[in-house]
């Protein structure tokens, strides 16, 4: 349970970085099929409405630096406040629903892995937004590296996220991630 905490926390990191580096051009829904690109950032063309992907992207920076730092209040202020927010692991009891579960998730991951030490490289990502730029999805499959007390570990991981605009501001409303596929490994 332990390792799948750190691991989790590991994905969240991830998330935040598909699209801390992503290119302006992204998918309006996948309609097309998957690609290459990190989301959300597509224009509508049966109207003008565009998601700002750096209102997004500062979400995940937000999420990225505080996940880094190990700062529980600001990883908690990128996840959306609403009683159903979900984070899920990849096994049936690794299930985290509204802030209190969230933030309990976190304080457990923060004590797997040393602060400064988290690293991701997502070589394919992909995503996209609704009609009314209030909601948007990405998807990734990450190589990831972190250390505790110079152990490093290296691990693979699939990772889904929904964020949801609310009073102007994105959060993360569900995050989902698997590593079933290969365990990490340690060096």
């Amino acid at each position: 349970m332990k390792q799948r905490r750190t691991i989790l926390c590991l994905v969240l990191f991830i998330a935040t970085s598909m699209l801390a580096c992503a290119g302006d051009d992204t998918n309006k829904a996948a309609a097309s099929g998957p690609t290459n690109s990190a989301a959300p950032n597509a224009t509508n063309s049966n109207s003008d409405k565009k998601v700002a992907v750096d209102d997004i992207r500062a979400v995940l920076v937000a999420h990225d630096k505080a996940l880094n730092d190990k700062n529980l209040d600001a990883v908690m202020a990128t996840f959306s406040s609403d009683p159903n927010t979900v984070v899920l692991g990849t096994g049936a009891e690794e299930r985290w629903v509204g802030q209190q579960e969230i933030r309990g998730a976190y304080t457990e991951m923060f004590k797997d892995y040393d602060p400064g030490t988290l690293q991701s490289n997502c070589d394919w990502k992909t995503g996209g937004s609704d009609d009314t730029g209030t909601m948007a999805w990405l998807a990734a499959i990450c190589s990831a590296k972190d250390s505790l007390q110079g152990k490093t570990r290296e691990y693979r991981l699939n990772v889904t996220a929904t964020v949801q605009k609310e009073e102007g501001k994105w959060h993360f409303v569900s995050l989902h991630m698997s590593n079933a596929f290969q365990p990490p490994v340690t060096k």
